[in-house]
């Protein structure tokens, strides 16, 4: 998957590079952004799991230096984790997170599509079980959801992100951008030496709207 993306990458940067203006002025951007997460846990040994919903929001900048070309810096909010609703367990993971990301767009001034990816580094805030019935019986097998009322193990987190989007710029200089990206965590949320899962990444997928303010939009000369 990850080679796809970066082929993909590749492609569409030779696409936007091949219809360069000669006249193109760096943009500088700084917004706000909120959204939506749906996250669950890769288990190995699979285990009977959904996404679990959460929120998200934090800063974004921009710098644009060549045409369609540039990157962009995150400092976000996020909250990650699973539910388990055939036993009424879930468990939710707050980050904050920094997403370093090449940014592609394709489009004329006023509406553009976009590209983001690259490598994001996360530290975890804390953390929260919930048991929809605290009172109910659990199974008593010695092997059955050991990381019951444990704390993960690993609180620095490694992702790989990628997302697509469209946005619309104004002729004040802001921009909306609305956009919807995948994560995939490298590191085990429980050590394998500890417990009887294999694997234990997070991912997922992130919806967001996004305001963007123009930092160096040339004002027009007063006649």
């Amino acid at each position: 998957m990850k080679k796809h993306l970066i082929l993909l990458l590749i492609f569409v940067s030779t696409i936007a590079a091949s219809g360069q203006p000669k006249d193109f002025k760096t943009e500088l951007y700084i917004g706000a952004k909120g959204g939506l997460t749906f996250s669950k846990v890769r288990f190995y040994p699979n285990i009977m799991e959904s996404f679990l919903q959460g929120n998200s929001g934090g800063v974004v900048f921009r710098l644009v230096s060549e045409p369609h070309i540039g990157f962009q810096v995150e400092v976000n909010y996020i909250q990650k984790g699973w539910k388990e609703d055939t036993i009424g367990y879930s468990r939710r993971l707050n980050y904050v997170s920094i997403p370093i990301m090449t940014h592609v767009n394709l489009g004329d001034k006023a509406f553009r599509f976009t590209l983001n990816l690259g490598p994001e580094v996360a530290y975890m805030l804390s953390e929260k079980e919930n048991f929809d019935n605290e009172t109910a019986p659990l199974p008593t097998d010695a092997n059955y959801r050991t990381y019951f009322e444990k704390p993960t193990d690993t609180q620095l987190d490694f992702l790989f992100t990628a997302g697509v989007g469209m946005e619309y710029y104004l002729k004040s200089g802001g921009a909306f951008a609305l956009e919807g990206r995948a994560f995939y965590s490298l590191p085990n949320l429980f050590n394998p030496d500890n417990y009887p899962y294999k694997v234990s990444q997070s991912n997922g997928v992130q919806v967001s709207l996004t305001y963007l303010f123009q930092l160096n939009k040339k004002k027009k000369a007063v006649k």
